[in-house]
Order: structure tokens, then sequence, then C-alpha cells
């Protein structure tokens, strides 16, 4: 893209930096021998990103890694993950560059397991022998076939519930000779068939000299919360001479869509950053949501005195418990009213103790107007600041909007990202909506997702505007900001 990969740096960079650009030459290198050797023939459509969630589409090392894992050079850890960014140490190369000479030379290549320090890191280990007939899972002492194994590149894939469809890749090690092909089966884990996926099974097959393939299984959306579900996909009976290696089973695991937003899911957490009540006003309520409205869950909270003291409010403490369906309970916080214009007072609220949920949101903050000093409307909303920063290795920017000069009744205002410096789905992603602030509210935020890359691009911006209050209340400056990604 314009004005990307242009900055160079003359320094050295530090030993971590050289250790995670030594992990991704060591697989572009294995990747040119390859190439140049042409002992493989794989089939380029096979990226690292298809195979592992953590490699990202696109980066240089994608279609190396993806090369190589269908080669079963490399594999991932038992998570699923790959860990581009991980260290790797002179015994793992040594492993490495041995399953690389026995691919080149049509030795099989057995399957390995990865150790948690690197998911470069491997022990060669014998797979057992099933007397099965057509389907014989191959061991180390069995002479290797000219017609390969088929496996699955790992045992363990993810995908997004609203991503329309996981691609689980198959590949051909030890030997590519003839045309073979291997059935495979979807069948339900706790996910339900026709509800979270579509039924599917058929037959892979691979041409002469080809050595992996995709299956695809179309996953269906839906707007309920019910946490992630699983999907069990098995390989059987391989013809054409080819056997089968493990994994020959895996597992696709659909993540909640309705769980991933941020501070949603199983998470309590206040309403608002902040709440505003006048002195005169006798009381207010205090909203405490949940992201999910499954299953029952309970937080414990409580009031402390800021610069206010109990001769300004009535101090308090509980247990908000929520049943199954309810997903925003209240509790109530009653303020004293005097004839002093001695200015506003503020009082900590905070929850803690979560059963059945974790903690958002813990703490907020409570300010109780002096009546005395002015009277109070819907107010007028603004960001809390012109300019916010955020670093490129943060998931999100958190960004504040306050709502200032009143607090009565409900009102909204949109939310947007509008361009800037950054490169919007590179740098960051596009972020539009509305926040509501209830009656005594007076901070929100909401949230810029940070996409981290590999380039030194640090201080680019991201235009961030306010739009379109409702409810009676008016935008006032600074209604526009900017975000600076380091």
């Amino acid at each position: 893209m314009p004005g990307k990969g242009l900055c160079f740096s003359l320094s050295i960079p530090p030993f971590s930096m050289r250790i995670r650009l030594f992990v991704h030459s060591i697989a572009l290198v294995f990747f040119g021998i390859l190439l140049g050797l042409g002992g493989t023939g794989l089939a380029a459509v096979l990226l690292g990103s298809d195979v592992f969630p953590d490699v990202r589409n696109g980066i240089y090392y994608d279609e190396a890694i993806g090369e190589l894992s269908a080669a079963g050079i490399i594999n991932g850890y038992d998570n699923g993950n790959f860990g581009p960014d991980d260290f790797v140490t002179r015994g793992q190369v040594a492993v490495l560059l041995q399953r690389l000479r026995d691919d080149l030379t049509g030795q099989r290549v057995a399957q390995e397991s990865t150790t948690p320090s690197s998911s470069l890191a491997a022990s060669v280990v014998s797979s057992s022998t099933e007397d099965t007939g057509e389907s014989t899972t191959q061991t180390e002492q069995e002479e290797p076939t000219s017609a390969g194994s088929m496996r699955f590149t790992i045992d363990h894939y993810s995908v997004n519930e609203n991503a329309g469809m996981a691609t689980i890749s198959v590949v051909r090690t030890g030997g590519k000779s003839g045309a073979v092909t291997v059935d495979y089966t979807v069948a339900e884990g706790t996910a339900k068939a026709g509800e979270d996926y579509e039924v599917v099974s058929g037959t892979l097959r691979f041409a002469d000299n080809e050595t992996s393939a995709i299956l695809v299984v179309r996953i269906l959306d839906d707007d309920t919360v019910e946490g992630d579900e699983t999907i069990n996909i098995a390989l059987s009976e391989p013809t054409g001479g080819a056997l089968l290696t493990t994994p020959s089973s895996a597992i696709l695991t659909i993540k909640d869509n309705e769980q991933s937003v941020s501070n949603e899911g199983e998470l309590i957490y206040f309403g608002a950053l902040g709440y505003d009540v006048a002195e005169n006003e006798g009381s207010i309520a205090i909203t405490v949501e949940r992201g999910s409205d499954s299953g029952t869950a309970s937080v414990s909270f409580a009031t402390s005195d800021g610069t206010a003291s109990t001769s300004h409010y009535s101090a308090t403490n509980g247990t908000i418990s929520f049943a199954a369906g309810e997903s925003s309970k209240t509790f109530t916080v009653e303020v004293s009213d005097d004839e002093s214009i001695d200015g506003n007072k503020t009082v900590n609220l905070t929850l803690s103790n979560p059963v059945g949920a974790s903690l958002g949101t813990k703490s907020a903050l409570l300010t109780i107007l002096d009546d005395e000093m002015k009277s109070f409307g819907t107010g007028s909303i603004k960001f809390t600041r012109s300019n916010y920063e955020s670093l490129e290795s943060d998931e999100g920017a958190i960004i504040e909007v306050s709502r200032v000069g009143g607090t009565k009744g409900t009102v909204t205002v949109g939310y947007s990202t509008d361009g800037g410096t950054a490169i919007a789905g590179y740098d960051y992603d596009v972020t539009k909506g509305t926040l509501t602030f209830r009656p005594g509210e007076s901070k929100k935020y909401f949230i810029v997702p940070i996409i981290e890359d590999d380039l030194n691009d640090s201080g680019e911006r991201v235009n961030l505007k306010l739009e379109n209050p409702s409810g009676g209340a008016v935008l006032m400056s600074p209604s526009t900001a900017t975000l600076e990604i380091q």
C-alpha cells in the first residue's frame, strides 16, 4: 500500500526481534528450497492463514508457512495456533531440516507432537497400526507408499459464527504418485446440524503430484447467546494405495459471535463510567449490565466516600442477582439536599465478587451536583478530550464521551471513525455506532479496534466524530477528535 514498507532503520533491532525474524526467515528459506528442487509439488492455494488463526492473511511469510505445513515439515500448537513470533532453538531447527530432507527424498514424515516451548518444536513419534482394511494407519516401521498418506494439518480448527464457512485443509505427505481419494464426514459435537452448520460429507480427490485439498463446512449464524460449539470431522476410506495418518479426525470450534463483542459475553459491568445526580433529586438508579442473559449470575456492589461524606449520601452495599433472561439491573443511591453552596461532591461506586461471570467495568464515579449553583437539563455531549493515544499492540483504543451541563432524561449520540492518515482495515477497523445515556449517566465510551502489523509506521492518526444527538441533547466542542496509534 502507498506509504507502507518505505520506512528503514539503521539501528540493530533488539534481540527478541532478531529471533522472530530468524523464525520467519527459516520458513521463507525452506519455501525457496522446495521451489528450487521441485520436491513437493504443493498447491499454491494453501496459505498459513488458511491453517493457523494467528497467521495474518497476506503477511510476507503466509504462503511459506502454508506450503511447509502441507508438507508436514512444520506444525502448530495443540490449540491450533502456529506462534509465528515465538522463539526457536537450534534443536528445533535440526528437526525441521530432518523433516525437509525426508520429504525431498520421498521418505515418510511421521506425525509429530508439539511441545509448549515453540510451535516449531516437535519430537518424532510413531503412530499406531489399526487393522481396518484399506484404511491402514501408517507406522514409522512401515515401508512408505509412493501414493502418500493423508491427514488434517492440525486436530483443532476454529471459525467465527458469522464467517459463513470454515475451510479445512487436508494434506498428502510422504508420497504423491498417482490419483488418490479420501472420504470425509462432518458430525455433531455440541453444535446442532441444520441449526449451527450444514450437514456435509463427500470425497476429496488428489490428482497425481497434488498434495493438498480443502473441504468446506457451511456455518449458520444466529442471534442466540449459546457459547462456543464443536463439530467433529473425520477422514476415512483412502484409495489409490494411499494411507491415513494422524490426525485423521479433527474438531472444529464455532466461536459464538454474540459473545465476541467488547464488553459482551459472560461479563458484568457498570452501564456507564460516570453518573451525575442533583442533590435535590433525592436518589439515582445505577445500572449494572451483563453481556449475556443466559443462566444465572450475581455481583456485589458498594459505595464509598470520594469527596462526598455520608452527610451528602446514604452509603449502600449489597448483591445484584441476574436470573436467566435478565441482562440489566439497578441499585439506588440516595442523596441528601442542603441549602449550602458547597460545590459538587463525588461518591465511588464499585463491583466485586462476580459469580457465574467475570467483571468488565468494575468502578464508576457518581457526582452529586450542587443545585444551589445552577439548574440542570438534558446536557451537551462532547469528547472527553480532543486527542487520544493507543499503542499498536493494544487490542483496541477506549474513546470516552462525556455528557455535561445536565443528565436528565435519556439521550443518544452517534459516533464513527472518519478517515485519517491510518489505513482502515490495515491499521484499525472502521467503527460506527450509537451511545445511549440513561438518566444520570454522564460518561460513556466506545472502542476502536487496533490492528498490529510488522511495519515501523507509528504516529498514524484516526479521525473521530460525534453526530446526530437526540433526546434534547446538543453537541459541544470538541465533537471531533483524533486517535494517534503509536
